[in-house]
């Protein structure tokens, strides 16, 4: 089980980063009608999620990344100091390394505040789930803002 989650972690980074080849820092600001983010919001997010549930207390992103990607947080309301879609890019393959690092002993570990679940490896599988959403989301954006730019 937990080689099958690595292995979602790893195809939907690939995913990503695939998606984003072609994205520029300018389309990767764009609010489409109808979205309330964009996809360098959309980055950050599975960035700062990823780090939050996947490495509680041991994080390595800014604190500040809570404010610009946490849920409900308006990229529309932004002001300065946003990291940079190439910085979100390299971050995000560093994380997947530090998830593929992870030892397989840990997704057995109960937790200590479960929130509906009872093993990190089961936190684990809902990040996997909740990235491959955002992954998603970022096509989506990527195909209406282009869709519009034509």
């Amino acid at each position: 089980m937990v080689n099958l989650i690595k292995q979602q972690f790893a195809r939907t980074r690939e995913g990503i980063m695939k998606a984003l080849e072609d994205v520029s820092p300018e389309t990767a600001k764009v609010i489409p009608d109808g979205f309330n983010n964009h996809i360098q919001w959309q980055v950050g997010h599975i960035l700062t999620t990823g780090e939050l549930y996947l490495f509680p207390g041991k994080g390595t992103l800014p604190a500040e990344y809570a404010t610009f990607f946490d849920t409900g947080s308006k990229p529309r309301e932004w002001t300065e100091g946003v990291p940079s879609l190439e910085t979100l890019f390299a971050e995000l393959k560093e994380q997947l390394v530090r998830i593929q690092d992870i030892p397989d002993e840990a997704f057995a570990e109960k937790l200590s505040n479960p929130l509906g679940l009872e093993t990190f490896g089961e936190i684990a599988a809902m990040m996997a789930e909740h990235e491959a959403t955002h992954l998603g989301q970022i096509q989506s954006l990527k195909r209406v803002v282009q869709a519009r730019d034509v």
